[in-house]
């Protein structure tokens, strides 16, 4: 699947304990996401992070912690992301080595640092992966009628942070991942946590997250530029 290789294409090994309950984020879903929110019924913490986000872009450092079920150690990788709403998702791998992803509703791009050329992956063949990518886009657009589309949409909230929990509507994304749960203070997101259907866990952890307005989008041009 391209999502497998999506991901294992960006990381590297680690030692580490294997995965723990506290390390799932779909364990006791019911417990910590009792109700499903409606389109109409948005909290006012939601509606402000998703608000702060809509018609800007992203950037964060990030660091990266993937669980695979079948190996003792986890995979770990570091790098940037920028996200602007007319280009993708931009992903640079830094460590363990180099190596640059662009995600954009029509294809993945992905080329390494020894590469001369691109590898490009069009979506138009691949449905599972197109709904894929553009949930994943929409949880970057903060757009609210597009996480609805994609997902079934959970919130929670305490004194400290809050958690945004998705699972998937459409049946081949389902077959795929169980839910994912993002983390955030007040506007930042801090955290993403996905989980596959086979067990495999990964945490993306960003690391001082900043909106990008469009007046500044022209400085991030260069890292889309390649794959034209």
């Amino acid at each position: 699947m391209w999502f497998v290789m999506f991901w294992l294409l960006t990381a590297s090994s680690v030692v580490a304990a294997p995965p723990t309950m506290m390390n799932m984020p779909c364990a006791d879903w019911n417990t910590r996401f009792p109700q499903r929110l409606t389109q109409a019924t948005a909290p006012e913490t939601l509606v402000r992070f998703l608000a702060s986000h809509k018609g800007f872009g992203f950037v964060s450092p990030f660091t990266e912690e993937k669980r695979i079920a079948v190996l003792h150690q986890p995979l770990m990788s570091s790098g940037q992301l920028i996200f602007l709403p007319t280009h993708g998702l931009y992903r640079q791998l830094q460590k363990p080595f180099m190596q640059e992803l662009v995600i954009t509703p029509e294809a993945i791009h992905q080329r390494n640092a020894a590469d001369d050329g691109a590898t490009v992956v069009a979506l138009d063949k691949l449905p599972a992966a197109q709904v894929f990518v553009g949930a994943f886009l929409a949880l970057f657009a903060g757009s609210w009628d597009m996480l609805h589309t994609h997902f079934e949409v959970y919130f929670m909230q305490d004194q400290q942070q809050w958690q945004l929990g998705l699972k998937p509507i459409n049946e081949a994304m389902a077959r795929l991942i169980s839910c994912l749960v993002l983390e955030g203070e007040q506007a930042r997101l801090v955290t993403l946590w996905m989980q596959e259907t086979n067990g495999d866990v990964t945490h993306d952890h960003f690391l001082d997250s900043q909106l990008v307005p469009e007046s500044h989008w022209a400085d991030y041009q260069a890292q889309f530029d390649w794959t034209h």
